[in-house]
């Protein structure tokens, strides 16, 4: 049923702690892939606009940074409340925005509320040092403290998780933000931000700018004021940022691109394996950082293996993420989708075979595409190379331990690695062997939990943290204090 234009949302900016429209203001739409429907509209931020929001968060910094810690963490803990109470109502607007299964959606926001609960329990843990003095009459300490305004930049994939990791983290340390979500998720970004503002957070401290990468995050990557850049998103863009943001000597964290793989060695569990594999290949139809897409399979069990993952692919639903029973929504846009296509056809013109999939769903709409296995795929194929972002699934035969932990390693990306084996001595040489930031014994490729260190190993990252305490590495810096008594 189509929308009326009452039902139709509005996203505007949120500056200095009010919503922000200029007279001469451009808006964009946000587009449902599912349907094709309008699900509203967003405000474009001007350059002027970003200055202000930069402005307003530099002027609130100086009596955050000063706001007591407990102080600060009552705010994150009534907006969990808060959350709780709107949960419903986001998970509806991200699944419409970006088309991931409502259930997945209420999900994520509960994975906001976990965060903002975690970090405010950690602002009582921002601990310093008392250091040993090599003189009489004198002590020493290590304080961490804030940097300043920190521009969280964030992608589609998982609209409101990924900016609390960022956002809660830079708060509870004494900084303010900039917020530029991505432009597909922008009404999405509004809620969550109308949700803070109930929380009652002081004018200034939290700011969002929806628009174009452009002009919002070129702005903020070379803006003097921003002290930090925290950036999730594709290895080329945080390549770009990084260089913009090096003549200002900004911080920046990057959690970058993957090209993640699940290794199923002779003696591993196959149904236990088929069931990681296809959670990891196809959750959010593919579109993740630590997405499974690379099946690394010992050569006498492949076919065994391959029969259950298809068996199991095949009761996956595909379909509108609002519809009861679907697991497989459609892909972000239509662009999205012809990447995918274009991945697939020169996965079988290297000479992969489609096992299963392998064509969009166009009789469902113009953004879905099946979830495909390809067989036969080579280490060195495109398809086993670079980061598809979508439902695709590669199997690869080697011989043993030692050529798939080769191949696992044989990409520019270093994000997650899983080993499905009953061996202990496997596991265990697994656990050392893999360059990835994650590795998962007996599951798959993406089941982080809170509080553990989350990010990717070459270019799948620059070596900084998220969701654990780790991530003050990034949004704090060492004071030394030396007092002569």
């Amino acid at each position: 049923m189509s929308q009326t234009k009452t039902e139709l949302l509005q996203g505007n900016l949120y500056i200095n702690g009010e919503w922000i429209s200029e007279e001469e203001q451009t808006y964009f739409e946000s587009i449902n892939p599912a349907t094709q429907e309008l699900v509203g509209t967003c405000a474009a931020a001007k350059a002027s606009q970003v200055d202000d929001a930069v402005k307003a968060a530099s002027t609130a910094y100086s009596h955050w940074k000063n706001t007591s810690i407990p102080e600060r963490a009552a705010f994150l803990t009534k907006a969990a409340e808060l959350f709780e109470d709107r949960k419903e109502e986001l998970a509806q607007v991200m699944t419409k925005e970006m088309g991931k299964p409502l259930t997945e959606s209420i999900g994520e926001v509960g994975v906001v509320i976990a965060t903002a609960q975690y970090m405010a329990g950690e602002g009582r843990r921002l601990f310093g040092e008392i250091v040993p003095a090599g003189f009489p009459d004198r002590d020493i300490k290590m304080v961490r403290e804030p940097l300043g305004v920190v521009a969280c930049i964030t992608p589609w994939n998982f609209p409101v998780s990924l900016a609390s990791y960022k956002m809660f983290a830079a708060l509870i340390a004494g900084n303010t933000v900039v917020w530029k979500p991505a432009s597909e998720v922008a009404l999405s970004a509004k809620i969550f931000m109308e949700v803070l503002h109930a929380a009652g957070l002081p004018k200034g401290t939290i700011n969002l700018l929806t628009g174009s990468g452009r002009i919002v995050g070129q702005k903020l990557a070379t803006h003097s004021e921003v002290k930090i850049i925290s950036f999730t998103g594709s290895t080329e863009v945080g390549q770009q940022l990084a260089e913009m943001s090096s003549k200002t000597l900004k911080r920046i964290s990057l959690e970058l691109g993957g090209k993640n793989a699940v290794i199923v060695l002779k003696d591993a569990d196959l149904d236990k394996a088929a069931e990681g594999i296809i959670k990891s290949a196809f959750t959010t139809t593919g579109q993740r950082c630590t997405a499974a897409s690379r099946v690394i399979v010992e050569r006498s069990v492949k076919e065994e293996l391959l029969k259950k993952v298809i068996a199991l692919t095949k009761e996956m639903k595909v379909g509108n993420g609002l519809e009861q029973g679907v697991v497989i929504g459609p892909l972000v846009n239509e662009q999205q989708c012809r990447l995918v296509e274009d991945y697939v056809q020169k996965a079988v013109e290297e000479g992969g075979n489609i096992a299963f999939g392998g064509r969009a769903l166009s009789e469902l709409g113009t953004c879905y595409y099946m979830p495909t296995i390809i067989d036969n795929v080579h280490s060195n194929h495109t398809i086993a190379q670079e980061e598809i972002f979508g439902p695709v699934l590669a199997f690869i035969e080697v011989n043993g331990y030692e050529e798939a932990m080769s191949v696992n390693n044989g990409t520019m990306y270093g994000l997650s690695t899983s080993i499905y084996t009953s061996s202990l001595h496997y596991a265990s040489r697994a656990a050392k062997d893999a360059v990835s930031g994650l590795v998962y014994i007996n599951n798959g490729t993406s089941n982080a939990e809170m509080g553990v260190a989350f990010g990717g190993m070459k270019m799948s990252g620059n070596g900084h943290r998220e969701v654990s305490h780790h991530a003050f590495d990034v949004m704090t810096e060492w004071k030394s204090v030396y007092t002569n008594y």
